[in-house]
């Protein structure tokens, strides 16, 4: 551990030194308004044919720093105009650089959405930064989300995320005002393909931590709102490495009426999985394809449409396992031989279409249809039978065999035939009215669930010839569920809110108020969830933001929540509810010339109607029973910028509480005193929630060589403290076990093969090969755990540990 400490400390070290090493390069600075002079914030404004470039602040002021030779040729771009180039000769003439872009009136809806989101609870990412950042995800958008405010994640291998001690059924994702759904059986990061959201294909993307407006759903922790683009020009890419391939196209009409963009997926975790301690046969494979089309009939009528089709398989044939564990005192091995297999399978289909009517500037309407469809199947049959063995450490610098001392034998045997089809279809009516200085913008949508269920799970363990639990009269089984259930519901929900920028003697005041109902015919609940966010641009300093949100989220059940671990399904079930307020502060800064900014964001969230569950890998079970209140606390920093000049980086730092009261849960203790035993019922009160990670700290880290930015290295850095855990098939209160830390950092080494001045109108837009290292440290990170019992009746909990230390190579070209 100190040898690990040491060397990370030594490439943090190397990696600042080596970002304030000078650059000699030439500052271009300027501003961007748009055509009434105003100053656009977030514009995009990158020096052609190089990764160099930056965002405009809140002043419109950029500045970049470059080593391209001149003539070089500067794209401004932002969402809802049309993008603008200026060519500048010299160096002489790299200073007071004016943009002005020019609205596309055809994208309004779209520059109002930018208007609005600008000023509230999200933050703006970067999905190119995909293709920099070294991930085992193959370039999923979530490895980008992890790393962002309040976010935490204790497993590579998973593209789910928890927010702010939710789980991850409490996150949503939009892609184009159009709600994504993941698949519901999958209970481990190996299961896991690719996550719905295509890099190649994004415009935008932002992501809220809480505290989001009226008109995102109803759901408790986090909003990731993603656009696809609308392309102008035929463009494609593709990508190659170990873990995978990627491939995509986009391109318009000569009148730029219809344009359509196009990618397709393929990932497998096989290079991966095989340096977990479970050996034998992995074939994971995951593939999708999808297309975003857009037709414009006039400069009033538009019509979208998105297509989806994923096919994820997981076949696995165990061999053997060996996994050391205990302390350098109490070291214990375990190793298990194993027979049978499982055969999994998950496939997914969307398509959506929307119809949009922009009335003229103040009134737009847009008509979305969409339809979700999943079928999933989880089929095993597997046979373990291991041998627990006891250690004892030679401290004679001999040799020493690496066989101990036998504690305890057994076998488990895990059956499972589950198989799930759902359906999700809605339609919805979206108006948007630009009153005065009012924002207002309201829908309706009516939605239809069906999901048919068919569960079959079991689990026998034998423990030194015994089986578990004991009985005299019958041979027990750990756990079988056995149940089939189908459900047809309806759900219809609203929301209306308005935007409101006053002015007073404080500054400028942006007030965003709302609320949303939902009803869902399965228990007949109907809900009101009001809502606010209130941000401020203080007179006296222009580059500070205060803002601040609040609110009641409810997040009525879906068909997860439903179920009981029996595979019963509550019909009384309510919404769990979340009073939430966030208070934010933003600083706009310079620091040696280049642009910062810093975020905190504090937090207190009060649970209502908790339904309790119990989390292993990454399957969220249940209790099924709203029998449970809870908080949840604690605040956020960020900072990110150019710590070196023309590239971004950022350091995130969280500090969290979260804690539940199960009301119903209680345990018997009996007290003895001589003869006379008394019994003492104890109420174990609040317990840390399974999302309870009290510290978290996400960096992610770019630099390039000295006068040669062809030559690049990122680093990503992940740690969170661990989590609770208990015994399997235990009560809720049990679990106040704690997890080793999650520490992870992975490095990757970029060269540009186009040249260190590539030409402007050259064939390759982008020509990248690089080289990952993950998990650069080769720590052994806990997931879960394997629970056997010795011949005492002992039970130990071994570590299920995540990857080793893994090469990738990795080639991306763009054009």
């Amino acid at each position: 551990m100190k040898k690990q400490a040491y060397y990370f400390i030594q490439i943090l070290l190397f990696t600042v030194a080596f970002s304030s090493i000078a650059k000699g390069q030439t500052t271009i600075s300027g501003k961007v308004t748009d055509q009434n002079n105003k100053a656009l914030e977030f514009v995009n404004v990158v020096v052609a044919s190089t990764n160099e470039g930056t965002v405009t602040s809140p002043t419109g002021d950029f500045k970049i720093k470059t080593n391209a030779e001149f003539p070089v040729t500067l794209i401004a771009t932002f969402i809802g105009y049309n993008k603008s180039t200026i060519t500048i000769k010299s160096a002489d003439n790299a200073t007071n650089i004016s943009f002005k872009l020019k609205q596309k009136a055809e994208e309004l809806d779209q520059v109002e959405v930018q208007g609005r989101l600008k000023g509230q609870s999200f933050t703006k990412i970067n999905a190119k930064t995909t293709m920099l950042l070294p991930d085992v995800s193959g370039g999923n958008i979530e490895g980008l989300v992890k790393s962002q405010i309040g976010v935490s994640s204790n497993n590579e291998l998973s593209s789910q995320y928890r927010v702010r001690g939710g789980n991850y059924d409490e996150n949503m994702v939009y892609v184009n005002d159009i709600e994504i759904y993941r698949p519901f059986l999958i209970r481990s990061g190996q299961q896991e393909g690719l996550s719905f959201v295509n890099p190649d294909l994004v415009s935008s993307l932002k992501f809220s931590p809480g505290g989001f407006e009226s008109q995102y759903g109803d759901k408790m922790s986090s909003v990731l709102d993603v656009t696809y683009k609308d392309p102008k020009e035929f463009k494609g890419s593709a990508k190659a490495s170990f873990l995978g391939a990627s491939t995509h196209l986009e391109g318009s009409s000569k009148n730029e009426k219809f344009s359509i963009i196009t990618g397709a997926r393929y990932k497998t975790n096989q290079y991966l999985l095989g340096s977990l301690d479970t050996e034998g046969d992995y074939n994971p494979t995951f593939f999708d394809v999808q297309a975003f089309m857009t037709y414009k009939f006039n400069k009033k009528w538009k019509l979208n449409a998105l297509g989806y089709f994923s096919n994820n398989t997981y076949n696995f044939t165990p061999t053997t396992r060996q996994t050391t564990f205990g302390t350098l005192g109490d070291t214990k091995n375990l190793v298990i031989y194993f027979e049978g297999q499982e055969k999994d399978q998950f496939s997914t289909a969307m398509g959506a279409a929307s119809l949009s009517y922009i009335h003229n500037y103040s009134n737009r309407f847009k008509v979305t249809v969409s339809s979700y469809q999943t079928f999933e199947e989880e089929n095993f049959d597997i046979l373990g039978e291991y041998r627990l063995e006891e250690i004892t450490p030679d401290f004679s610098g001999k040799s020493s065999s690496s066989k101990g001392q036998n504690i305890g034998v057994g076998s488990n045997m895990e059956h499972a035939r589950n198989s799930l089809y759902g359906t999700i279809s809605n339609l919805a009516l979206q108006g948007k009215h630009h009153i005065s200085n009012n924002r207002l913008s309201w829908e309706i949508k009516g939605q239809k669930e069906f999901f048919k269920d068919y569960f079959n799970e079991w689990e026998m363990r034998d423990s030194s010839g015994y089986s578990l639990p004991y009985s005299d009269n019958q041979v027990d089984l750990v756990y079988a569920y056995n149940s089939q259930q189908e459900t047809n519901t309806n759900r219809l929900t609203t929301y209306i809110q308005d935007e409101l920028p006053i002015e007073t003697n404080l500054g400028e005041l942006i007030l965003n108020f709302g609320f949303r109902t939902n009803y869902w015919d399965y228990n007949n609940e109907f809900l009101i969830s009001p809502r606010a966010n209130i941000l401020l641009h203080p007179n006296n300093n222009k580059k500070v933001r205060l803002r601040m949100a609040g609110g009641i989220y409810y997040q009525s059940p879906l068909y997860r929540e439903l179920r009981t671990p029996e595979g019963i399904l509550n019909p009384d079930i309510k919404a769990q509810k979340s009073t939430q307020i966030v208070a934010g502060y933003d600083k706009y800064f310079t620091w040696n010339n280049r642009p910062f900014k810093f975020t905190t964001e504090a937090y207190y969230k009060k649970f209502d109607n908790l339904i309790p569950y119990q989390i292993d890998n990454v399957r969220v079970r249940y209790l099924g029973e709203n029998n449970a209140k809870g908080y949840a606390t604690g605040i956020d920093f960020k900072i990110h910028g150019d710590f070196v000049p023309g590239v971004e980086s950022w350091f995130n730092m969280s500090i969290m509480k979260s804690e539940e009261d199960i009301t119903d849960d209680s345990y018997i203790v009996t007290h003895k005193n001589g003869e006379t035993e008394t019994t003492e019922t104890i109420y174990p009160g609040y317990i840390p929630r399974p999302t309870d990670q009290r510290v978290t700290f996400s960096l992610f880290f770019q630099d390039y060589l000295p006068n040669n930015p062809t030559l690049r290295v990122n680093l990503n850095l992940l740690y969170g403290t661990g989590l609770p855990f208990g015994p399997p098939q235990s009560d809720r209160y049990m679990a106040v076990n704690r997890m080793p830390d999650y520490r992870r950092v992975d490095l990757g080494l970029m060269k540009d093969l186009r040249g260190k001045n590539p030409k402007p109108n050259g064939l390759l837009d982008e020509f990248w090969l690089s080289l990952e290292v993950f998990n650069l440290f080769d720590i052994q990170n806990t997931i879960s755990y394997f629970w056997v019992s010795d011949v005492n009746n002992q039970q130990y909990a071994v570590p299920n540990y995540l990857t080793s230390r893994r090469i990738n190579l990795k080639l991306t070209v763009a054009f």
